[in-house]
């Protein structure tokens, strides 16, 4: 069995905005996933085009990596980073969760609804993905975009988000049918389902500029 637990997110709870060591690791998964979300918010407003273009890459390479720790090194504006919660202005971001989080800011900057982009792009061109676990994640979000839709419009640590990737297990049961089932935090799992939902719409849109 393949296990993902997400990766760990470092929070120090004190303000500032120097670039100093976190004191301590954060171990409130709710803590953790909040300051994921104010982090990446003020990121990918800001920078956008680097964050849609870093988000496309192929997360094993080396330049894919490098690209995503500059980013989580951004310096956001001080209006941003004034409005996020005093707990969260300290932290360091690394890997799954921290795409996951810029992902999940992409898909939902728009005025057409989730779903409908979601159901029109589930029988759409085919993106490439690059590991098998991002082939159950597109496929999970293929097979029920309704479902994903579903799960990114409730909040993180709730009994909405639980039911959401609860209603998504059987679909990525069907998924792995043929290879190794795929166990994975509440986290990592949205994380993998919001980068190949990003991924997907992408994938349309590219048809449209050609």
């Amino acid at each position: 069995m393949k296990k993902f637990i997400a990766l760990g997110v470092a929070l120090s709870l004190v303000s500032g905005l120097a670039h100093a060591q976190p004191k301590r690791m954060e171990r409130d998964v709710s803590k953790q996933r909040g300051a994921v979300a104010a982090w990446t918010n003020c990121i990918a407003q800001e920078r956008r085009d680097e964050v849609k273009s870093v988000l496309l890459l192929d997360y094993r390479d080396d330049g894919y990596k490098s690209a995503l720790n500059e980013l989580a090194q951004t310096r956001v504006s001080k209006q941003c980073f004034r409005a996020m919660p005093r707990a969260y202005r300290q932290i360091r971001l690394t890997g799954l969760p921290f795409a996951g989080g810029l992902a999940e800011q992409l898909i939902e900057d728009s005025q057409e609804s989730l779903l409908s982009r979601l159901s029109m792009a589930a029988i759409g061109r085919d993106p490439t993905t690059f590991s098998y676990t991002d082939q159950i994640a597109m496929c999970t979000v293929r097979g029920a975009p309704h479902l994903a839709a579903k799960l990114f419009e409730t909040e993180f640590e709730t009994e909405e988000e639980q039911a959401a990737l609860s209603a998504l297990k059987p679909v990525t049961k069907v998924c792995t049918q043929r290879g190794a089932p795929i166990e994975a935090s509440p986290l990592a799992m949205r994380s993998m389902l919001a980068t190949a939902s990003y991924r997907l719409l992408a994938a349309q849109e590219e048809i449209e500029d050609a």
